[in-house]
């Protein structure tokens, strides 16, 4: 029994943590849609400044959503692989400034290289190719968390 125990906890999945000045963070929403076997959902992971506990166990796929100030956006999406596979998860955004720019950068595992950051564009670049953009708008823009 000890032995199954110590085995589930290694492969537990790590918080999204997001890091940089708290003068951007303040305004920044990171939405991440977990895709399962079972489906998938969206939960808010960070909020304004503030970590939000989510339930990311058991993930095989993560659709990550980034507004700052509801009006500058960046969306990425990978593969969670599993055990030796892929490494120690990290799950770690981090937010700066550059320029005029905010920038993101995402690491998803500890040993990766540092991440080239991307900047957020405005609403009318990033959701151009986009059919009904205000609905989805609301996968950045809104707050989803288990009542």
């Amino acid at each position: 029994m000890l032995l199954l125990t110590l085995i589930s906890c290694t492969r537990k999945e790590p918080a999204f943590t997001v890091k940089g000045d708290p003068a951007l963070t303040k305004n920044i929403k990171v939405n991440i849609e977990l895709i399962r076997d079972t489906g998938s959902t969206l939960a808010t992971a960070y909020y304004n400044g503030k970590s939000c506990p989510l339930d990311n166990q058991n993930t095989l796929r993560y659709a990550i959503y980034i507004s700052y100030k509801d009006s500058l956006f960046y969306q990425t999406e990978m593969d969670n692989l599993h055990g030796k596979v892929k490494g120690e998860s990290l799950n770690e955004i981090e937010i700066m400034q550059k320029g005029d720019s905010v920038m993101v950068a995402y690491r998803a595992l500890k040993t990766q290289d540092p991440v080239e950051a991307t900047a957020l564009l405005p609403a009318m670049l990033f959701f151009a190719n986009n059919g009904d953009k205000e609905l989805e708008k609301q996968k950045f823009v809104a707050v989803y968390t288990k009542r």
